[in-house]
């Protein structure tokens, strides 16, 4: 995909959950926007996690209470990269990918979904993947900016993949 600035894309917001900054895949949620920041559909899906198998005790209490919010849930990873895949495919197309701090869990959404057939998805993850970090810096506030108080509005939970995802967006309007 080639995007020039005058295209219209719209916008692909997404929010992994890990076991640790490199470990299994817990939860990922995406958010569709157009341009103008009007919602196209969202994607939710949580794995059914073990808590005694989570590598640490700040896990079970910041995101293991959170995974019951998905709008789905599966039995594995493997089922969670490739329902999350499936719906990248189906938006890849027409829309820019932001994550909020993409490297290391966001990057590596990407990463390991591509890995599981390197030859046909080679060149079928975002490129460039945009970073709110990177825009926040850009326009003066720290990476990691209190975003409710950014955009004006009430905090909402953090770690719940989707909260995030949807006050992401609102600071990627505000700010773009």
């Amino acid at each position: 995909m080639s995007v020039s600035s005058g295209d219209i894309m719209n916008r692909f917001y997404v929010d992994a959950e890990t076991d640790g900054l490199y470990g299994s895949f817990l939860s990922v949620a995406a958010l569709v926007t157009d341009e103008d920041g009007n919602e196209m559909e969202r994607f939710y899906m949580s794995v059914d996690a073990d808590i005694k198998a989570l590598s640490t005790p700040w896990l079970t209490t910041n995101i293991l209470p959170h995974l019951s919010n998905a709008y789905e849930r599966c039995d594995s990873e493997k089922a969670l990269l490739d329902a999350f895949w499936e719906f990248w495919l189906k938006h890849r197309e027409n829309a820019i990918c932001i994550a909020y701090v993409q490297y290391p869990v966001e990057a590596r959404l990407f990463s390991r979904c591509v890995e599981k057939d390197r030859n046909a998805r080679a060149f079928l993850a975002p490129f460039p993947l945009y970073d709110l970090s990177t825009l926040l810096l850009a326009r003066g506030y720290p990476f990691d900016a209190d975003l409710p108080s950014l955009v004006n509005d009430e905090p909402l939970t953090e770690h719940d993949a989707m909260d995030d995802v949807l006050m992401m967006a609102k600071a990627w309007k505000k700010l773009s």
